[in-house]
């Protein structure tokens, strides 16, 4: 008799535990569906704070698009330059020059800009462009151009002729022969000269009777150009 009362006692006591353990699973699972959501929300915000933002920065970053710059000439003998692109309508556009901020404008209605007389050194220059908003957010780096800019005209000599030659005889070519710099074309009365890597080069003219004048010109890609002109006659 003892032994059923206890036995009944054990029984008891363990239902009371199953219920608890259903009860309190329950309630647990309840408590996550109402505030488990906000709890990880919460986490996050907490996690991206210490990292230094937020999803809500992140997303305004990640919405303004970089500025495109037009393309520019591989070279020019200016001093300054005119700089036109589209960004953001609205947005202030931040130009960059050899990575050192250069100008400010705010970007019009239409999303065009344009910057004359942009400042820019003698030799290589990289041009390039971001764009914030009212909130400073920065947007991303533009294409980045480069010109190179060269104020002095080419170099050249003219090995031969020499001025004021006489050319008699039935020929009536001459070999015009020089040297001038790397990248530069050579014309000799607007008829094109090929130039060798070592900016040497040499042509054949034909030559009219009587008095001719070749004016030999050497162009550089910056549109730089020094002449050299040379008096013949040619007798037959």
């Amino acid at each position: 008799m003892t032994f059923s009362r206890i036995r009944r006692f054990e029984e008891r006591r363990l239902r009371t535990r199953l219920l608890l353990m259903v009860f309190g699973s329950i309630a647990i699972l309840v408590f996550l569906l109402l505030f488990g959501f906000k709890i990880l929300v919460g986490f996050s915000l907490l996690v991206d704070t210490i990292r230094g933002g937020s999803p809500a920065n992140q997303n305004t970053q990640s919405l303004l698009l970089s500025p495109s710059l037009d393309p520019l000439p591989a070279a020019t003998n200016s001093a300054t330059l005119i700089i036109e692109g589209s960004g953001t309508p609205g947005a202030i556009l931040i130009l960059y020059v050899n990575e050192g901020e250069a100008q400010k404008l705010t970007i019009g209605p239409d999303g065009r800009f344009s910057l004359p007389s942009v400042k820019i050194s003698e030799g290589t220059n990289t041009i390039s462009a971001k764009i914030s908003d009212e909130k400073q957010n920065i947007s991303d780096l533009s294409n980045v151009l480069t010109i190179t800019s060269k104020r002095t005209p080419p170099s050249l000599e003219i090995a031969y002729p020499t001025s004021n030659t006489t050319i008699t005889g039935d020929k009536n070519t001459i070999d015009v022969s020089g040297k001038t710099e790397q990248d530069t074309v050579i014309t000799i009365n607007d008829r094109l000269a090929v130039v060798s890597s070592d900016g040497s080069f040499r042509h054949q003219y034909q030559l009219r009777e009587g008095e001719n004048t070749l004016k030999i010109a050497a162009t550089d890609m910056a549109g730089n150009q020094t002449i050299i002109e040379r008096r013949i006659t040619y007798q037959k």
